[in-house]
């Protein structure tokens, strides 16, 4: 088309059109008519009797360059012949009239729809014709406008198209187009491209500037407001017709469907304070009064273990500022309600077997761990720290409650010991260290540690002192688990006493070479275990009548240990010894030992 040809191309025709300046001066009144009448009117006309984006006229390649040359010519006559001021007067005149007399009234005899189409259409004509225009006028917009710091010819249009058409018809065109959101919410089809093309309008009378105040002013206030009021009824319908996982499906899907309609035809900007508006009346409003719902509430959720609603919850309430904190109390109560009905169980046979109900907190404990997470798409609440602190202060709750007179700290204690002596439960070692896991995550709640430590240190003596540990890995296992709990200086002691252990087998070694070397003959074998004082747990010495056979073989170690150093005493602890008997039978006069 024509008015979209640039003006540079007729630049070079210049020399003419000073040839021709030179010939005859032209007077004001002829030349705006034949720019009026081959250029304004005429692509007016050509714009209104196009179809479809069908031209049936054009304006040819020379009328362009006449017009063009004209306009230069008219500019660059000496005063009083420079018609510059008058042609820019007459330019901002011309749009006026057309825009006052063709267009606003095309738009205002048309209504809802029909309105918003021919505004759009209006619209783009108006660019065409702006354009070329544009073009036309450019060296008049390169050298008068530019001096004298006035509006361009381009600005000039859409200036007084927001003045002239835009203000008059705004309110309408808005109430338009916010009853055809509504009737897509309410799932009616609708020409969403129409939308967006008017959507666009509002974008556009921001200026060259990009300003989004005239869309933001003019639309989108009242958007969010209509949203509102429009999801404040929809909430209050679904929260009285449906249950708390059914109302929560619907919130979701139209939170999504918000999502699509920015996408689909509302500027970017929109998105986040429509959600905003959306989430406060369909999530922040009604929260507490959802979270409680008799039948089908949260506290119900976490009772059935609906995983998918819980975390469809998580999702939906953690995009609120306060959506979480009401949760997390429901969570907290809810596990310390579970804790102190086991407990209360368990207290009614508390003289019997207590490792089920230790084996119960463990899985109570899984089973809690699983529903909080540990990260995003790790369980239902994603590993937030609001559950886990919700799941730590409950489970304190309950876990440092007695059952009779046995303290949990000693429960746990007893299960480890049970775990790790060779009498104890069989388990792989893979298992074995996934269990002691779990218990040292137990541990974590127990308010006086120290008691555990007491009953742990005695048990382990005892593991470590009669050989009854199943694996010395495992042992360290635990302590370095422990350690990595509560610090060094929990677990100093115990491992002392591991290295303790080491440190024996090394000096029974050292013990059997000297013997060997001396050649001496000791009546029974011996096997000493050298503990340091201090990390073990508090023995009596006991005064004991030992044969004369083991008198000697002592005498011979302290010989020995004496050699190895001087700064360290031995004290006997007998009653942490044991001792084989052999005797001889002869039945049937067969010698046999047993």
């Amino acid at each position: 088309a024509a008015e979209t040809r640039a003006p540079e191309k007729s630049g070079r025709r210049q020399p003419g059109a000073a040839a021709i300046m030179n010939a005859q001066v032209i007077q004001l009144e002829d030349g705006w008519n034949k720019l009026k009448t081959g250029g304004v009117l005429k692509i007016e006309e050509i714009l209104e009797d196009a179809s479809g984006g069908v031209y049936k006229h054009r304006i040819s390649t020379d009328e362009y360059s006449q017009l063009y040359t004209t306009v230069y010519t008219m500019c660059t006559q000496k005063p009083p012949n420079n018609w510059s001021e008058p042609l820019y007067n007459n330019y901002c005149e011309a749009v006026i009239d057309y825009l006052t007399a063709r267009i606003l009234p095309r738009i205002k005899e048309k209504h809802d729809e029909a309105m918003l189409r021919e505004l759009v259409r209006r619209w783009e004509n108006h660019k065409t014709i702006i354009r070329f225009l544009s073009h036309v006028f450019k060296y008049l917009d390169r050298f008068y406008v530019k001096r004298l710091s006035l509006p361009e010819l381009a600005e000039v249009g859409s200036q007084k198209f927001l003045e002239i058409v835009f203000n008059a018809v705004k309110r309408e065109v808005r109430t338009a187009i916010l009853e055809l959101v509504r009737r897509e919410r309410e799932c009616e089809q609708v020409d969403k491209q129409l939308i967006k093309s008017v959507i666009d309008i509002f974008v556009e009378m921001g200026g060259s500037r990009a300003s989004l105040e005239t869309y933001a002013t003019d639309f989108e206030e009242m958007l969010l407001s209509t949203t509102a009021d429009y999801y404040s009824r929809e909430s209050a319908k679904w929260a009285g017709n449906d249950s708390f996982p059914e109302y929560m499906r619907k919130a979701e899907d139209r939170l999504k469907q918000e999502q699509d309609r920015v996408a689909n035809y509302l500027h970017s900007s929109t998105e986040e304070k429509l959600l905003k508006v959306c989430e406060e009346q369909l999530l922040q409003n009604p929260e507490q009064q959802l979270l409680e719902k008799e039948h089908s509430g949260c506290e119900k959720l976490l009772l059935d273990n609906k995983t998918e609603d819980l975390s469809r919850m998580f999702r939906l309430f953690s995009r609120i500022p306060t959506g979480l904190p009401p949760i997390a109390n429901i969570v907290r109560k809810h596990i310390t309600d579970v804790g102190l009905a086991l407990v209360k169980k368990q207290s009614v046979n508390a003289e019997g077997d207590l490792m089920p109900y230790v084996q119960e907190l463990l899985d109570i404990h899984d089973k809690y761990t699983e529903l909080v997470g540990s990260g995003p798409e790790k369980g239902c609440f994603q590993g937030h720290n609001i559950f886990h602190k919700a799941m730590k202060e409950a489970f304190e709750v309950f876990v440092n409650k007695d059952i009779g007179k046995s303290a949990t700290a000693e429960l746990l204690s007893n299960f480890c010991d049970n775990l790790l002596k060779k009498s104890g439960e069989r388990l792989s070692d893979e298992a074995l260290e996934d269990k002691l896991e779990k218990v040292v995550r137990l541990f974590g709640y127990l308010s006086d540690k120290d008691i555990f430590a007491e009953f742990y240190k005695k048990q382990l003596a005892k593991r470590l002192l009669l050989a009854r540990s199943s694996s010395d890995d495992a042992e360290r296992s635990m302590i370095a688990k422990l350690k990595l709990r509560c610090g060094a200086q929990f677990t100093s002691k115990l491992e002392g006493m591991v290295t303790d252990m080491n440190l024996s087998q090394d000096i029974q070694s050292a013990f059997a070479e000297h013997v060997k070397d001396k050649e001496l003959e000791l009546d029974t074998d011996l096997t000493v275990q050298v503990l340091t004082t201090g990390f073990w747990p508090t023995y009596k010495s006991d005064e004991l009548n030992l044969p004369k056979e083991m008198l000697q073989c002592i005498e011979t170690f302290k010989a020995f240990y004496d050699l190895r150093t001087s700064h360290r005493r031995l004290r006997w602890v007998h009653s942490l010894g044991s001792a084989t008997v052999v005797g001889k039978f002869t039945p049937s006069g067969k010698s046999k030992e047993h």
